[in-house]
């Protein structure tokens, strides 16, 4: 059975990626922890695809570019974060991602860009910046977070 999409709903992220193998060793260790399942792999890409039937991609970046390394504060792609349903699972994806030895950027806490904004922060092998939040939405009041 078919399911229309939501308008407006992100389809799929895509990223090159330098070394496909590590970073699908990388990718795949998370991600399905994450609600996510391969719905397609190749010598070249591999997909995933969640419930909500958002997909991520990694592709092989092309040879003569395999080699030009991230800058996050340039023009283009900054970070990418992932929903998360409980500050729970926030703290459960941290100690997988330390245990997996992944470099973490920035530990499980509070950040104030929501009334509740909870999250980690890690990087992929190329230093791309990855996050897994809990953000309720619509956004609770800051009174609640306040008695919280």
């Amino acid at each position: 059975m078919s399911q229309q999409p939501i308008l407006g709903t992100t389809h799929h992220n895509s990223i090159c990626v330098s070394d496909y193998k590590r970073s699908f060793e990388f990718y795949d260790s998370f991600l399905p922890k994450i609600g996510y399942k391969i719905l397609r792999k190749t010598e070249y890409y591999t997909s995933w695809v969640n419930q909500a039937l958002g997909q991520f991609v990694i592709s092989r970046a092309k040879d003569e570019y395999k080699d030009i390394k991230h800058t996050r504060y340039a023009v283009g792609f900054h970070h990418l974060a992932w929903n998360a349903t409980s500050e729970k699972e926030v703290d459960e994806l941290y100690n997988f991602l330390f245990e997996k030895n992944y470099k973490i950027l920035d530990a499980p806490k509070s950040y104030n860009y929501a009334p509740v904004y909870y999250a980690v922060f890690w990087e992929d092998p190329d230093g791309l910046k990855l996050e897994f939040c809990y953000v309720p939405f619509p956004y609770e009041s800051e009174d609640k977070q306040k008695l919280g």
